[in-house]
């Protein structure tokens, strides 16, 4: 398959499994976390960074289209988010492509992939945190976001004001997402690259 074709397939697929991890994880279990970066993760690993930016980027904007028609919901805050999106992909990515020195041992890719989740946390509380800030003032936060609210509305009550209290509220949801889909992107990518060598794809 030539290689533009099959970055595209992998594109397309990952971006499918973006939308069915969130709705099996968050919908079906009740787990509190998002789960809607995992493959995106893959990505960056296995096509580099323009792929991975472009399931980022398309993810948040069929996610936005999807809460305007099937939620009645019109707030273009859901977009923003995508501004999150993105520095996850580039955070990870400026990690990410040294993937030949994670082979060095397994020590070594859990330290770089503990690094990656460190550094995209970071990126992903920072900027969530703000947005959230401007989204509490001027739009009711979407049901999908009831976690961060929750966390949100108990630091309020003990006296912080809100711009900190957003951001402190992104720390145990974010980090715990970001640790859980960086070793799982990787673990996909891991998966894909056996497989597609196997195959001759």
């Amino acid at each position: 398959m030539p290689k533009t074709l099959r970055t595209v397939v992998i594109c397309i697929i990952a971006e499918i499994m973006n939308f069915i991890f969130p709705e099996f994880f968050y919908h079906g279990l009740k787990i509190p976390l998002f789960f809607d970066t995992i493959f995106t993760v893959a990505v960056v690993f296995y096509c580099g960074l323009l792929p991975a930016l472009c399931v980022s980027i398309g993810y948040n904007l069929i996610n936005s289209f999807i809460w305007v028609c099937n939620k009645d919901v019109s707030d273009p805050f859901i977009f923003f988010y995508s501004i999150c999106g993105i520095l996850i992909v580039f955070s990870t990515w400026l990690i990410a492509r040294r993937k030949d020195e994670f082979r060095i041992s397994p020590a070594i890719t859990i330290l770089y992939l503990v690094l990656i989740t460190l550094v995209s946390s970071f990126c992903s509380i920072i900027s969530s945190g703000i947005i959230d800030y401007f989204h509490y003032i001027y739009y009711d936060v979407p049901d999908m976001m009831n976690p961060i609210k929750s966390f949100t509305e108990s630091f309020v009550h003990h006296r912080f004001s809100l711009p900190v209290a957003c951001i402190l509220a992104q720390i145990p949801i974010s980090f715990a997402d970001r640790l859980i889909a960086t070793f799982a992107g990787y673990g996909v990518y891991r998966l894909c690259e056996r497989f597609i060598e196997r195959r001759g794809l």
